[in-house]
């Protein structure tokens, strides 16, 4: 079987994150084989499943350059996304004993493999936070419902970081080596590296990972009937992307989804 790729953005930010969880439940439900998508996303500050906005993110500078905050289905930390960083995810279906370490320690092996591949030298710290010389390149999230592994990460290629650190909060006390909050781009290490360069050896990566040969594709109606149910019901409202507990009907939003497929 291929990999299927994705090479797939889309302009609003909402509706960009929103195709993440489409991804997800589309590979779920059996409509698509596995799957590799890469993108890029606008300026936004992207949050995970179970962070609190005022504890990540200094609001002041977010409102002052209305700079969107979305909340993403997985868990792990508070990201900022521009075009100078890229975005890759993999959604597969496995059947593995303990998921969250074949994620992490046997997928997560495709990012690494992709910067060998560019001549860097990576590891791993804090279990998902991808390194070069002691500085964070990388952060990954997962997910495992739907009957799927979900793993998605983002890599720094000439990301903007004094914005970065404008916008994100570094917390004084946490239980992670530091290395989480000291990032850098690829550009620091790889003198004049291209954006194709690294969607070329993520790719690559991951095809050596799951031992298939990569397939380009396009996304599917289903995938875009269902993103936007997630765009209209969840990652468009400030209930979902702003409030703490995040509010969403689910039943609702099951059920649309349902209907997309049937």
């Amino acid at each position: 079987m291929s990999l299927r790729v994705l090479e797939y953005s889309i302009q609003n930010p909402y509706l960009n994150v929103a195709f993440e969880e489409s991804l997800a439940r589309v590979r779920g439900k059996d409509i698509i084989n596995d799957t590799l998508r890469i993108w890029t996303n606008e300026s936004s500050i992207v949050l995970g499943r179970f962070r609190k906005v005022d504890e990540d993110v200094n609001w002041q500078n977010v409102e002052r350059f209305g700079i969107p905050i979305i909340r993403r289905f997985t868990g792990g930390g508070t990201v900022y996304h521009d075009s100078g960083c890229l975005n890759y995810s993999l959604v597969i279906r496995r059947d593995v004993t303990y998921p969250l370490d074949y994620l992490y320690g046997v997928l997560l092996r495709g990012t690494l493999f992709a910067l060998k591949k560019l001549g860097l030298r990576s590891y791993l710290k804090n279990t998902n936070d991808v390194v070069v010389n002691e500085r964070k390149v990388s952060g990954t999230a997962a997910s495992i419902r739907w009957g799927v592994l979900f793993l998605h990460g983002s890599v720094l290629v000439n990301s903007d970081l004094l914005r970065l650190y404008s916008f994100l909060k570094i917390p004084k006390w946490h239980n992670f080596d530091p290395v989480k909050y000291k990032v850098a781009n690829l550009s620091t290490f790889v003198k004049r590296i291209k954006m194709e360069d690294v969607v070329n050896a993520l790719v690559w990566g991951y095809s050596r990972v799951l031992l298939e040969d990569p397939s380009f594709e396009d996304p599917l109606k289903e995938e875009l009937k269902i993103a936007k149910v997630l765009y209209e019901e969840k990652y468009s409202k400030k209930e979902w992307n702003l409030n703490y507990p995040p509010q969403v009907d689910e039943r609702k939003i099951k059920e649309k989804i349902e209907e997309v497929c049937h």
